[in-house]
């Protein structure tokens, strides 16, 4: 398989395939390949490929350079691979705020091309592709955070690849003497795409996730006071209030969402005054944040701050006060701080220091709910006039490094407008990433899946079924009460154990056997956290979900421990069949397995050779139910 990369300066346009220059075997037991192409006198691209030594996944980065004595003006650096192929099936997922990771799929006889231009990475689609050709599969994550493409060019039975973070509108001068790098790509490659997803995950846990620096809760059950209460009802009481019973339901941490900042007598709303940060809204927390995040740590749960960092508000005081670091295009407002600018960074930086040194708060939540689209063309902010969104995802990028290095046992959370970021970048600069707004059952079991194409399922954060005042979730403004039956409560909320779950709800309110069937819930989730959340691998032994009663009904996810048991988790949908097959993985075949039916309570014996090959059955599960199986190795002389 050679590279490809596909780069656009001055007049030139090129789509070049290279073979390997050097290859170098590094301390860490991967492989360094160089591959370099000049591209005139003193113009070349060289890229670097990093094939990890453990896993099926190799790391793709262009690097150009400009060894002339003028400037050069670039427009693309994307880079790739050429697969030797008859054919390729690409996959896809379209995404905005309500319907990530909704799948497509192309059979590719011409060139085919998508992407973002919201300026936020999952804005319109995923950054990531599938590729099923006819000889291996392969998984590819775009490492970037704004605007992107991908670009498919078949030819001769060959497939060009490729992936960047060009798009129309962008373009920077390189200096003589200077370099540019482009975004990395991410290649993991298996029999199948499941295969191929599966290294792709194991990586990005081992490789990529902040969860291997230690330092935060050992399981991270979170309450977030948001959708039942947004901004117009919460005050410090509630907080505290909803925090205590979290704490006794097993919560580990409690968010205090949008809400907490700006004075709240003018009536005005929290999306206007983003930016003023410093502010407090004393009408409904009068003894600041510093004291409610003490309040909370007396109580026994760990506080959470939201705050949207990059986003200023049309009303902020910010916008006056510190006028010159606000993003601009041809002298307008973009509605956000310029982090290619030092003294943007500097300024967020204060923010944190607030947040996290000040008041004490143990979880950061980052939210971003705007487009920057092609981003700032503002002089004074480190950047030129083509390169302003470039610059504020490195400065950004930035930023997030230096506030885990300052407070490495704070959860740095992921959000934009709910799952709008989610690269493989800010998700390895990040402890995990939020999945979506809306979080009825059936759409987290679509966006969790998708998710799981190339991250690990310690990084994904979903909440449960919420309580809202808004319609977002199907029109149900509380999907929980008294007489409901028990199976619906745990289908709900079995969902989001698969991965980082949070609750968001009118705790005070909730009926009393919900609430302790939640602690009893929780109390499994932390037996199971580490082994098969944390470190564990998953398994998707289905197709994907996907709202409106489409795709796979029935639903099945497997997760392995280090030992090779297993835990699966079944959820049987609106319009599903009536019984569900479904063959696990990555058991011990020669091993003995106890097999335990946790709610139909019946249990068996087989070896996992015939677990892998007959198949585990689900039936007689109602409409909206779950069943969760344990796979256990029998010990010797176990009955």
């Amino acid at each position: 398989m050679n590279l490809v990369y596909r780069i656009r300066y001055n007049a030139m346009d090129y789509l070049h395939e290279l073979a390997a220059h050097t290859t170098e075997k590094l301390k860490d037991g991967s492989r360094k390949e160089l591959y370099r192409r000049f591209l005139e006198l003193n113009l070349r691209v060289e890229i670097i490929a990093l094939r990890d030594p453990d896993f099926a996944v190799t790391k793709y980065t262009a690097v150009f350079y400009n060894e002339t004595d003028r400037p050069v003006r670039l427009y693309q650096l994307d880079t790739g691979v050429s697969i030797a192929s008859d054919s390729m099936n690409l996959r896809y997922f379209t995404s905005d705020w309500g319907s990530e990771f909704y799948p497509h799929e192309q059979e590719i006889s011409g060139e085919f091309s998508f992407g973002s231009v919201s300026g936020r990475s999952s804005k319109g689609f995923s950054p990531w592709a599938g590729l099923v050709t006819s000889g291996r599969c392969y998984s590819a994550a775009l490492a970037w955070s704004g605007s992107w493409n991908c670009t498919v060019t078949p030819e001769e039975g060959r497939f060009h690849f490729t992936m960047g973070h060009s798009y129309d509108g962008f373009f920077t001068d390189v200096p003589p003497g200077g370099r540019f790098e482009s975004a990395s790509v991410y290649l993991a490659e298996g029999k199948t795409l499941e295969d191929a997803s599966l290294e792709m995950r194991r990586f990005f846990r081992r490789r990529l996730s902040l969860l291997n620096d230690g330092g935060i809760a050992d399981v991270p059950l979170e309450y977030n006071e948001w959708w039942p209460y947004e901004d117009k009802y919460i005050n410090e009481n509630i907080y505290l209030e909803n925090a205590k019973i979290a704490k006794e339901l097993g919560c580990r941490y409690a968010m205090m969402d949008a809400g907490w900042f700006g004075g709240n007598e003018d009536g005005q709303i929290w999306y206007e005054k983003r930016g003023d940060w410093s502010i407090v809204n004393k009408k409904d927390f009068p003894s600041g944040m510093k004291s409610l995040c003490d309040n909370a740590k007396k109580i026994g749960i760990l506080p959470g701050i939201w705050c949207e960092i990059e986003a200023v508000g049309k009303d902020a005081k910010l916008n006056d006060t510190h006028g010159h670091i606000i993003a601009k295009r041809d002298g307008k407002s973009l509605g956000y701080v310029c982090f290619g600018s030092e003294e943007g960074r500097a300024w967020a930086m204060s923010v944190v220091d607030q947040i996290l040194g000040e008041y004490g708060a143990k979880w950061i939540k980052f939210d971003f709910n705007l487009d920057p689209a092609p981003g700032c063309n503002a002089q004074g902010h480190g950047h030129g006039p083509g390169d302003g969104l470039h610059a504020h995802y490195v400065g950004y990028y930035r930023l997030l490094e230096e506030i885990h290095r300052k407070y490495p046992d704070v959860v740095i959370e992921n959000c934009a407008s709910g799952g709008l970021r989610d690269d493989i970048k800010i998700a390895s600069l990040t402890h995990w990433s939020h999945l979506s707004d809306p979080d009825y059952t059936e759409f987290h079991l679509q966006v969790y899946w998708g998710a799981l194409s190339y991250l690990h399922q310690s990084a994904l954060l979903h909440f449960s079924w919420s309580q809202v005042l808004q319609t977002h979730n199907l029109g149900i403004l509380n999907p929980i009460s008294e007489d409901m039956e028990r199976y619906k409560f745990d289908y709900m909320i079995r969902a989001v154990l698969m991965g980082v779950p949070g609750f968001s709800y009118r705790l005070p309110e909730m009926p009393d056997w919900c609430k302790e069937r939640l602690k009893e819930l929780g109390q499994f989730y932390e037996e199971i956290y580490k082994d098969y959340i944390l470190n564990g691998d998953a398994h998707r032994l289905t197709p994907q979900p996907v709202v409106g009663c489409m795709g796979e009904r029935f639903p099945v996810f497997q997760f392995n421990n280090a030992r090779g048991e297993a835990i699966v988790f079944a959820f049987r949908l609106q319009k599903a069949r009536e019984e569900q097959t479904v063959y696990p993985r990555g058991l011990v075949g020669d091993a003995l397995y106890e097999v335990v039916y946790t709610d139909a309570e019946k249990s068996m014996t087989a070896s996992g050779r015939d677990l892998e090959s007959k198949g585990l059955v689900f039936s007689n599960m109602p409409e909206e139910s779950s069943e969760v199986v344990r796979i256990r190795l029998k010990m010797d002389g176990e009955e």
